[in-house]
């Protein structure tokens, strides 16, 4: 009977370690959190043509590069290549992340320092790249949590894109994902209840 009262313990434990509170991190292409190697960063209309942006995400660029028929439109010469970055903290155990790339005409993946996907250079450019990542819904990248979590780490992160122009008109980049970890209060109201479920079993065996 003692034995039994000890499961139900350790039962109510692993439920409390699954419905802990998570913490996510958001990652978006946006002014305040992507920077560029170039200038500024700014918002931009997208080229009609282009995937509407990503939810909680705008397309992006270091000028107005975007829709060709807005005001003050600029080409980027081919062979353009500008570096954006996002850089972001985490703490504790990941248990979570997805990330979802769009670029025009494509763009290379790094994660601290960790090249996750390679531009399409040289490739075919019907509209954008014509192999992933581009600019449509079926030239997007993606990447689940088993591309991510190996070089994800506790502490400072930085996402960067490399972004080419290799057929003139439009350029621009839009992403959109989150890394999720255990908020820090739960994690402490973890350690707490199970050091108390731990004791008050001990006690119930020792009776």
């Amino acid at each position: 009977m003692k034995k039994f009262g000890m499961v139900i313990l350790l039962m109510g434990a692993s439920g409390c370690m699954l419905n802990a509170r998570a913490d996510s991190t958001l990652l978006a292409s946006s002014t305040a959190t992507t920077n560029s190697t170039s200038s500024a960063t700014q918002a931009i209309s997208p080229n009609p043509a282009w995937a509407a942006p990503l939810p909680g995400s705008s397309w992006i660029s270091y000028t107005n590069t975007g829709d060709p028929s807005s005001a003050g439109f600029v080409v980027v010469p081919n062979g353009t290549a500008v570096t954006f970055t996002q850089t972001f903290n985490l703490s504790g155990i990941i248990t979570g992340a997805t990330l979802d790339v769009l670029a025009d005409d494509t763009a290379s993946v790094w994660l601290n320092g960790v090249e996750l996907a390679s531009g399409n250079l040289g490739g075919s450019y019907p509209t954008c790249s014509s192999l992933p990542i581009g600019c449509l819904t079926s030239t997007m990248g993606v990447f689940n949590f088993a591309e991510l979590q190996p070089y994800l780490t506790d502490g400072t992160n930085t996402l960067s894109f490399v972004v080419y122009q290799e057929a003139g008109s439009s350029y621009g980049l839009d992403y959109a994902g989150s890394v999720t970890t255990p908020e820090p209060g739960s994690l402490l109201m973890l350690g707490t209840g199970l050091v108390g479920i731990a004791l008050t079993a001990r006690r119930r065996l020792l009776n």
